[in-house]
């Protein structure tokens, strides 16, 4: 078992897990001074308005998520371990298309409909204006979509790594820069557009780069056409199974901001909600690195029918993970108190709602496989329909943990924040449970057919 162990902790998975973790830790501190920085330059009030454009970016951008990403990775992970080069360059062509129609779309779709979701869903069409800016990230971000979808696909991580946190750094930057100069809220979203344009900029030499060292990959002036020539109605099917159910995972996560901004009086229990649950996933990035491996590594093995490895990894992974998000959680029970004074005006309410959504950061740690099981088994669909199923009954439970936490709390703002916390923890925990049986079901059924060594 340890020399199991150590192989995979010293070959290629261990190596790519422990790069991609390092660029994911300065991340989540950029993440984290980012928040700070957010929290006092704006104030609780702006700051959750800060957080509803947010929520409705992402709510509106759920129409142009159409399962691009994750279904080429899987699929570019399956080619190389098949050895394909075909497939490889079909695969690439049809990304690069699939990328650019839907960044535009997303972009003219939410500058049109922004102002108007803004007044019917919280009844603040100023809201809308700053979505409206928000949305050119869809455009100008092509660039570091593609990018990093392929390096991912293709397993540079190192390089993928430094994408990543190249961006985390320049809007960090940015972010600083438009409160220096005073520009307020307006500054602050025009810095994620400036630091997506950049970072764009960047991946287009990053990519020439690679291309120079992988032989399936054409250089700049021979992508255009290969992206028009490349095939996609069978991975469009693919792309839109993964659709129904990522879809469905983004539309749970925005649930209690809609909720929250419709139903408070102001926007500071969104603010307390979004603040907490971004410090919440700051800190999931200490498992992030091993979850962005899982996919490209476990559709390698699925290429290469190694089914029986696949599960045997599958389970370390599982229990790795959810044993270090125990970890963590203790830690933040003790820290958490302190760290969170930096946010003047809401230490005790900001601390009693990550307290609630520590829960949740535990089973997303013994969950961090679920992305990369759906896909590899072929169980999109069926998890599609389970979120489904679950999206009227969690609504509900969580508009009612909003309203009762809003009528019994002593402060209401707090109640409301802390009501829908619990509520959408709740939610996603018993989701996760029921898929993670699931995937263990799957999985061992899996080894078994796995074809017997030829002596």
């Amino acid at each position: 078992m340890r020399e199991r162990i150590r192989r995979l902790a010293t070959g290629r998975f261990g190596r790519d897990t422990a790069v991609t973790q390092l660029g994911l830790v300065v991340s989540a501190a950029c993440g984290l001074v980012t928040a700070y920085l957010l929290w006092n330059g704006l104030g609780k009030e702006l700051y959750g308005r800060y957080g509803l454009v947010f929520a409705l970016y992402a709510l509106v951008n759920i129409l142009g998520d159409l399962g691009v990403g994750r279904a080429s990775i899987s699929q570019l992970g399956e080619a190389q371990g098949a050895g394909d080069r075909q497939a490889i360059a079909a695969q690439i062509g049809y990304l690069l298309k699939m990328t650019v129609l839907l960044g535009v779309g997303v972009a003219l779709v939410g500058g049109i409909l922004s102002p108007v979701l803004a007044r019917v869903i919280y009844r603040k069409p100023d809201i809308g204006a700053f979505a409206r800016l928000l949305f050119l990230t869809s455009l100008v971000g092509i660039g570091r979509g593609f990018v990093s979808t392929l390096l991912a696909g293709l397993r540079r991580m190192r390089t993928l790594a430094v994408l990543d946190t190249a961006f985390a750094v320049v809007r960090l930057a940015a972010i600083g820069v438009a409160f220096a100069v005073g520009a307020g809220l307006w500054g602050v979203v025009g810095a994620h557009v400036a630091a997506s344009l950049l970072v764009s900029l960047g991946a287009v030499f990053v990519y020439e780069r690679v291309a120079r060292e992988v032989d399936e990959l054409p250089r700049l002036g021979r992508l255009a056409r290969e992206a028009v020539r490349a095939p996609w109605r069978g991975m469009f099917r693919l792309g839109a199974l993964i659709t129904a159910d990522r879809q469905l995972v983004k539309l749970i996560e925005v649930v209690p901001m809609v909720v929250l901004g419709r139903i408070a009086a102001s926007e500071v229990p969104a603010g307390y909600f979004h603040l907490a649950r971004n410090i919440m996933r700051s800190l999931g990035l200490a498992f992030s690195g091993l979850a962005k491996n899982l996919l490209p590594f476990f559709s390698e093995l699925k290429g290469k029918q190694q089914f029986a490895r696949l599960r045997r990894d599958y389970g370390r992974a599982v229990v790795t993970s959810g044993l270090g998000a125990c970890g963590v959680a203790v830690v933040c029970v003790v820290l958490l108190p302190t760290v969170l004074r930096l946010f003047r005006g809401g230490q005790v309410a900001l601390t009693s709602v990550a307290y609630v959504l520590q829960a949740k950061f535990v089973v997303d740690g013994f969950s961090i496989g679920l992305g990369a099981f759906i896909l590899v088994a072929g169980r999109v669909w069926w998890a599609a329909r389970l979120k489904l199923i679950s999206l009227p009954l969690g609504a509900g439970a969580v508009l009612g943990g909003a309203l009762l936490g809003q009528s019994h709390w002593s402060d209401p703002l707090v109640g409301a924040a802390l009501g829908a916390a619990a509520s959408y923890a709740a939610w996603w925990i018993a989701l996760s449970a029921v898929q993670l049986v699931e995937s263990f079901r799957v999985f061992r059924t899996l080894a078994a057919t796995e074809p017997k060594a030829t002596p």
